[in-house]
């Protein structure tokens, strides 16, 4: 018969001290009474105030951004100086504000969320059309006060055109 040899001494008072100290059971650990359970604590201040500073850092400023290039579209075709540096600027603030209104509304990745962007420069434009003929009508200078007029109006438009949006059902 073959003889078997074990490789390690387990009789060996050595190992006897790893031997008797394994960890507890896990239940009696959970029932240790220094433990003070800390309640969840909610948040809710700060979950309501951030979409309010998006909004007030993003979204305003993108809509007025969009509002105030369409307006001044009107003074480059009343004074008729159409210049290619210009056109690029008004490119790349369409560009920026665009997302900053996506952004400022939560729904960057969602791209139904762009008729928002479409119906600040449609109310935008159609104040500057409105504006290009009161200026044939009304002589003065009060491209400021129209321009600040009509911003409720584009950022009213938004977020109308935001919530009908909201309120769409997806398509199953």
């Amino acid at each position: 018969m073959k003889t078997s040899i074990p490789t390690e001494e387990i009789q060996n008072p050595v190992y006897a001290f790893f031997d008797e100290t394994e960890f507890a059971p896990i239940t009696v650990r959970e029932d240790i009474a220094f433990e003070i359970p800390y309640p969840a604590i909610e948040n809710a201040f700060l979950d309501n105030l951030t979409p309010g500073i998006k909004w007030i850092f993003l979204y305003v400023p993108g809509i007025l951004a969009i509002h105030f290039q369409m307006m001044g579209m009107v003074l480059t075709f009343f004074y008729r100086d159409w210049s290619l540096g210009l056109m690029a600027g008004v490119f790349g603030i369409t560009i920026f504000s665009i997302f900053m209104v996506m952004l400022g509304i939560g729904k960057l990745n969602d791209l139904k969320y762009l008729r928002v962007v479409a119906a600040a420069f449609a109310i935008s434009g159609l104040a500057s059309i409105f504006y290009s003929l009161l200026i044939i009508v009304i002589p003065g200078d009060y491209f400021g006060t129209f321009t600040l007029m009509t911003l409720p109006l584009t950022l009213l438009a938004g977020y109308v055109v935001k919530r009908y949006t909201d309120g769409l059902e997806e398509p199953a």
